[in-house]
């Protein structure tokens, strides 16, 4: 007999095709109220958290290991940009997986830390059976969780740092929210590698300094670098910042999926400003992120002027100042920390020392141009990235069991599914279902 509840099989057995079209936003949770207007509601019944299994299955099926990957291209087309070799349920630009979880409910904040683990093999997870899948997972779940502290995360619960719409019902009694949070410093540190590999050497220029180089004129001028290739320092950085920001929405999209098979209520949203919530506004906690005074760019950002988040410190710090002297130094930390996932026993390949032989490193010129830009973006704005935050949390979802009595009075049938409807019987066994009518 599983020592799991019957959800379990009935989570299995459900099929993508009808978790993406279940899928919507069911934002009334259990204890949740809407105080005035045509869907006036005050929910009869006390909120519920999750259990510890729901939240490990929704936070694994979001962003968590399952193997080692693929990285199925010629090592001398750009091999060489792939940081780890790991496979999560979300693609990571380079294989640099530095987008972490941190969740808050009732018991406290968490920081679910992955960025020091390693994928066991090339099956992992998906080559085993169905309890010792979720085994897995709870056991995974458990050994990179951090309790940060005691309590709910105080997260701004006010505009400018929480959207008016979303004030209602956010970070509630019984609810679980999701906050993915990724570094972009190791980011653009190893995009600006890739992009002065030969076949590049692109020629970085900073628009708003009259398009001069940015740290590579002597660079230029020995012929290093080819001046009449130049690429806009602003745009080439907010386009690799979206790039590693598009793991968020990923995570989050595979939250919210989740969310169908296991018959609970939730959403995925945006409506927040990043440094609020990180920790930048002294009115708030947020997260508890050390932050920096950056030289901002016409920005709005409320009280959080100028204040940049870099790092939880101990837990989770972005590769700049602070936590490095300088830019130099971090750019010789991510280079350790990056080439040192480049072992065989950490590859997929049957014959990994080929590949490894057949793989560019970077040549000391290349890591000093790295380090001239890095130290000129930060030398000039007063953080690295320069036009984007080292830390940045860009999309969050929020988990709850739903108020089914809100539903049948407001919506015709459909609204919600029979997942949902039998959530508890099958989630809950040991609970009387506060719906059973």
């Amino acid at each position: 007999m599983s020592k799991f509840p019957p959800g379990i099989n009935d989570a299995v057995k459900h099929s993508y095709l009808d978790a993406l079209y279940e899928r919507r936003s069911r934002r009334f949770p259990m204890g949740g109220e809407i105080d005035e207007g045509p869907l006036k509601f005050k929910s009869k019944h006390k909120p519920i958290p999750l259990s510890e299994l729901e939240e490990a299955i929704l936070a694994w099926n979001g962003l968590g290991i399952k193997n080692i990957n693929l990285s199925d291209f010629p090592p001398h087309k750009g091999l060489d940009l792939e940081v780890k070799f790991m496979s999560k349920t979300i693609p990571s630009l380079g294989d640099i997986h530095r987008t972490e979880l941190f969740y808050t409910n009732d018991d406290g904040l968490y920081l679910l830390k992955l960025n020091d683990k390693d994928a066991p093999d090339l099956k992992g997870i998906e080559s085993l059976k169905r309890e010792d899948k979720v085994n897995r997972i709870l056991e995974l779940f458990r050994e990179s969780r951090i309790k940060i502290h005691d309590g709910r995360a105080k997260i701004p619960d006010v505009p400018p740092g929480l959207a008016i719409h979303n004030t209602w019902s956010v970070n509630k009694p019984g609810t679980t929210l999701f906050m993915p949070v990724t570094d972009l410093s190791a980011g653009l540190i190893n995009i600006l590698f890739f992009y002065m590999r030969d076949g590049h050497r692109f020629n970085f220029v900073d628009e708003l300094n009259k398009m001069k180089p940015a740290g590579t004129q002597q660079w230029i001028d020995n012929g290093y670098i080819n001046d009449s290739n130049p690429i806009p320092l602003i745009e080439a950085e907010l386009r690799f910042a979206n790039g590693y920001i598009a793991e968020q929405p990923l995570f989050c999209q595979n939250v919210v999926l989740t969310q169908q098979i296991l018959g609970l209520g939730g959403w995925m949203f945006s409506g927040f400003q990043s440094r609020h919530i990180l920790g930048a506004d002294d009115s708030f906690k947020g997260l508890g992120f050390t932050c920096i005074e950056a030289k901002d760019q016409g920005e709005e950002w409320g009280s959080a002027v100028s204040r940049a988040p870099v790092g939880l410190d101990g837990h989770f710090e972005s590769f700049c100042p602070p936590y490095y002297k300088n830019m130099s130094e971090a750019v010789d930390a991510f280079n350790e920390m990056k080439w040192s996932n480049w072992d065989s026993k950490y590859m997929p390949y049957k014959n990994p020392s080929g590949v490894l032989n057949a793989t560019p490193k970077p040549s000391k010129e290349e890591i000093q141009i790295v380090k001239d830009i890095c130290n000129y973006i930060f030398d000039t704005y007063g953080k690295f990235p320069g036009f984007s935050d080292p830390m940045y949390c860009r999309m969050m979802v929020q988990n709850h069991h739903i108020d089914l009595d809100f539903y049948d009075k407001f919506y015709p049938e459909g609204s919600y599914t029979e997942s949902h409807k039998n959530h508890f019987a099958l989630w809950h066994p040991e609970m009387e279902d506060p719906f059973n009518k």
